[in-house]
């Protein structure tokens, strides 16, 4: 990567950018385009840079937004020599070798087309910053050490304990001493990072056996941080008042949802297009598969809000859907008068009906013939194809790729960012996933051991 320029009188501006013993500081910057530069950020060692740069538009994350950044030099072109692009949560990790210390550029991009340009983002070499770039805003710089955010912690850790094979406990019994021995996909993940030379961070970690709502518990004072294949959605960073209250780490696993049938029925439901009024499909309340079918299967518009028609049987009650957004399901919850929901009926013959489940019903209710079909994630149905010595078959496969997050406070962004690092490194940028790990459970620890001396 280019360099351009030097940094010079470094020394006299030192007191504007560090508080005493190099806490994290936040600073605003302003948006001002063209701005020559005037004064410079300030470190006196010639270490790289880590630049985490999330990019939001009305508070949503900006996905497949190209964001580049050029070191300011007064008098002379930006040159706009870093880039990447942004993941699903709006952020995108980058790198600055040598020098890093200076002011810089921030230039957003889609389909070709600029929708944001910032300036005087202050970057100082040997650290990580997180820069926020809201389109239409001003820019924010959040700068930490990486090891005042990660070194010598235990971090209070929950998981989804019903979640095979990406996490659940060992002893599914709340009340044993298993409960809390975490295993799975994402347990081994964790283990490796707290093997990574240098990491600073443990994790001591409990059982969790109610789903809903799980992901706004690193909110709280309990848990620091929370897992158990959720998959990361804006929704489900706020509270019942809309509050963003916790924040996702970046992807570490590929989600994609799908039907799960019997084999015999594989044929006659390839698609969601084929599921009609007299079919069954079995589902969990407050899961992404739940969520996804709805919007496939033309119950609810892209908001969630059921289609006029559609009638609701829950544990007291039977409501019929009006078409207005009294009326909703999301993968984050639904509207008050559709909770303990226990079956949908729909308004036409070309939409399937939906029957809810709890986790321990599901595969007996398809294999008993209850239900004609389950709605749920790839990984978990193509196990419970194994698992049945081919009695089941994964179908209706969806294009949309979804990614699986921990959650921590949104107060927490710079642990969060830090643990990103570590996670980013562990999957090789993604490149590493379930499938490797499913082939080599060791994969993770391997690239641990390999982490000494990065």
């Amino acid at each position: 990567m280019s360099r351009i320029g030097s940094v010079v009188a470094l020394v006299l501006v030192a007191g504007l950018m560090w508080h005493c013993g190099g806490e994290r500081v936040m600073v605003e910057v302003d948006e001002q385009v063209g701005q020559p530069l005037s004064k410079l950020a300030v470190q006196d060692n010639a270490s790289g840079a880590v630049v985490v740069a999330s990019v939001r538009e009305d508070d949503a994350p900006v996905s497949g937004a190209m964001v580049e950044f050029a070191r300011s030099v007064a008098g002379q072109v930006a040159e706009y020599a870093w880039s990447g692009m942004t993941d699903e949560d709006g952020r995108t990790r980058l790198e600055i070798a040598g020098d890093a210390t200076g002011y810089y550029q921030a230039r957003v991009s889609q389909d070709g087309r600029v929708v944001g340009l910032w300036t005087s983002i202050p970057i100082n070499a040997g650290d990580e910053v997180v820069v926020n770039l809201p389109i239409g805003g001003i820019a924010q710089v959040t700068r930490m050490s990486p090891s005042s955010a990660c070194a010598d912690r235990v971090l209070n850790f929950g998981f989804f304990a019903f979640f095979a094979p990406v996490s659940s406990s060992a002893d599914p019994d709340p009340d044993a001493a298993g409960f809390n021995t975490h295993v799975g996909y994402e347990a081994d993940l964790l283990t490796a990072l707290e093997a990574m030379d240098g990491a600073g961070l443990s994790f001591s970690r409990r059982g969790i056996d109610i789903w809903p709502n799980i992901w706004l518990l690193s909110a709280g004072a309990e848990y620091d941080i929370v897992g158990g294949g959720i998959t990361i959605l804006d929704s489900r960073t706020r509270d019942e008042m809309g509050n963003e209250v916790v924040t996702f780490t970046s992807g570490h696993i590929a989600f994609r949802q799908s039907l799960l049938v019997r084999v015999e029925d594989g044929a006659r439901w390839g698609s969601h297009d084929d599921l009609k009024s007299e079919v069954r499909v079995g589902v969990l309340a407050s899961t992404t598969g739940e969520a996804r079918l709805l919007v496939l299967a033309g119950l609810v518009n892209a908001d969630g809000v059921l289609a006029e028609g559609v009638r609701v049987e829950t544990q007291t009650d039977t409501v019929v859907a009006d078409g207005s957004a009294d009326y909703f399901i999301t993968a984050a919850g639904a509207s008050p008068n559709l909770e303990g929901r226990q079956r949908i009926f729909p308004p036409v013959d070309t939409m399937p009906q939906v029957v809810y489940l709890g986790e321990e019903e599901l595969l007996g209710a398809l294999a008993s013939g209850r239900v004609d079909a389950l709605a749920r994630g790839e990984i978990g149905n193509r196990d419970a194809v194994h698992a049945s010595g081919g009695a089941f078959v994964v179908t209706a496969l969806d294009a949309a790729v979804e990614y699986g997050g921990f959650t921590l406070s949104v107060e927490d962004a710079d642990l969060a960012a830090c643990i990103d690092d570590k996670i980013n490194y562990l999957t090789d940028d993604r490149s590493i996933g379930y499938g490797e790990w499913r082939q080599d459970h060791s994969v993770f620890m391997t690239r641990a051991r390999m982490w000494e001396g990065q």
